[in-house]
């Protein structure tokens, strides 16, 4: 029996009171549809054209690195976020005799991978800085006569802007191009050939900062035989020269810039960039910042290997590495290792950035009238870019209407590259319903890549075919 002698039951079932609604003038549009209820911020997205890549050919083929001791049978289907792999390999792999292309290794990476549902980005290198590898600028060019220079323990380095190598660098960067320019499997080209690990700098090469025409030719060498695939330069091409004045450094980014190129940082949380730079150990985060617009920013961390245990405190459990690629404005993040280990240790690290790299898409209101069955009509959407980049492929934006006799889908003009990380939008949206019959349906969203759709920070319940469930309207005829 209570002490209390006047307690009764509740009158009535009891009410929400947790339920968080805005009150300011954008939910207060004529018919509008709160969609915040609908948001899911949590399941991981595949989505095309972003997220994580694995080297797997690390600096060459020889180099086995990370590859060798991969269970052949594991497809890393459970890695969030896994978008491609990068093939890292010496020019000599492909053409050891003059004139003489083999790209069957990278064709079987490929077609075995690629099977599997993933894309690659290719780098080509003509400098690794070990003896053992003197073969990335093949043997035949110094034959033919280029310069080039034996450094300390065997080390054999071209000069980069030696007249014969780059004759011969541009016959093998026009194969190069022929075989992979605009291929749908690739996500980009990083340009490699010049520097010691193809980075753009000469660290344990010769030292030299070459000039600024031999950067610009190697530039050109790329642009002109991938002129359907995005390239990316490296920070180092144009960060190396702050020694001979920001003058130079500047006409670098310009014409990177210029030519439509992304930019990619090679190693990032390193103890040397995290003493220098910023807590994030960029080097150069204006370049990023400058060349966003272009094409896809790139991201990749010190071998992994390197970082633990010895660097543990610079990279700090990944937070150097999220705010590099925040700040970086990166589509592509990856990492030098063993996939197992690294998922081992850093699975909510990968997580958290599987949807944040790149662009992540959202619907969180729309105003949804009455419809006829004209072209003239008009709709709201409410679109949210929660992803660190904006996205740089169209895809179609399409409404859906059904109910129980069919569905009807219709064409809408937008342009998702246009929505910027952290800037929501509002789209006015023309709906032609011409040829739909009189009639209740629900109101379907869905953007597509030729076909296959792209998902939306939206709860998978609300999906079907593609399209997400947001509303319910009436079609009138006229």
């Amino acid at each position: 029996m209570s002490d209390f002698p006047n307690m009764i039951d509740v009158p009535g079932g009891k009410e929400v009171q947790t339920l968080c609604f805005m009150t300011d003038k954008l939910y207060q549009r004529k018919n509008y549809v709160d969609l915040r209820l609908l948001v899911d911020d949590k399941t991981v997205l595949r989505n095309p054209h972003k997220g994580w890549f694995w080297h797997y050919i690390d600096n060459g083929y020889t180099r086995g690195a990370y590859r060798e001791h991969h269970d052949p049978a594991d497809d890393l289907s459970d890695f969030p976020g896994l978008n491609h792999l990068y093939l890292r390999f010496d020019w000599g792999d492909v053409e050891k005799a003059e004139g003489v292309y083999d790209f069957s290794y990278l064709d079987s990476i490929m077609e075995k991978w690629g099977a599997r549902g993933y894309r690659f980005s290719l780098r080509v290198c003509t400098y690794e800085g070990h003896a053992t590898l003197n073969h990335a600028t093949p043997a035949y060019v110094y034959e033919k006569g280029a310069r080039c220079y034996l450094l300390e323990d065997g080390k054999i380095q071209p000069d980069f802007g030696d007249p014969i190598f780059m004759e011969c660098l541009e016959k093998f960067m026009q194969a190069f191009g022929a075989k992979y320019n605009g291929d749908p499997r690739i996500e980009c080209i990083d340009i490699g050939t010049l520097g010691t690990w193809g980075e753009g700098h000469t660290v344990e090469g010769d030292g030299r900062i070459y000039p600024l025409d031999i950067i610009k030719a190697h530039f050109d060498l790329h642009a002109r035989y991938f002129p359907d695939t995005y390239v990316l330069c490296n920070d180092d091409h144009i960060a190396s020269r702050w020694c001979r004045g920001q003058a130079e450094v500047q006409e670098m980014l310009d014409y990177a810039r210029a030519r439509g190129f992304g930019v990619q940082d090679d190693s990032i949380c390193c103890d040397y960039y995290y003493q220098m730079n910023d807590y994030d150990t960029m080097r150069a985060p204006w370049a990023f910042e400058r060349l966003a617009d272009n094409a896809p920013n790139a991201i990749e961390m010190a071998h992994y290997t390197y970082i633990k245990p010895q660097y543990e405190s610079y990279f700090r459990d990944g937070l150097t590495a999220m705010e590099a690629f925040a700040r970086a404005h990166a589509t592509f993040a990856g990492f030098h290792g063993y996939p197992r280990k690294w998922l081992e240790n850093e699975y909510y690290l990968t997580e958290y950035c599987a949807n944040r790299l790149g662009y992540w898409y959202f619907i969180t209101g729309a105003c949804i009238p009455e419809l006829t069955n004209t072209a003239y009509n008009r709709i709201e959407l409410d679109v949210e870019n929660r992803g660190w980049a904006r996205a740089y492929f169209k895809y179609n934006l399409r409404l859906c209407l059904r109910n129980e006799h069919g569905s009807y889908e219709i064409d809408l003009a937008a342009d998702n590259r246009t929505w910027q990380p952290d800037t929501p939008v509002t789209l006015s949206l023309r709906v032609d319903a011409r040829g739909v019959p009189e009639g209740d349906y629900d109101v379907c969203v869905g953007l597509f890549e030729k076909g296959n759709p792209i998902k939306l920070g939206i709860k998978q319940e609300y999906l079907k075919d593609g399209y997400y469930t947001i509303a319910r309207t009436h079609v009138r005829g006229v």
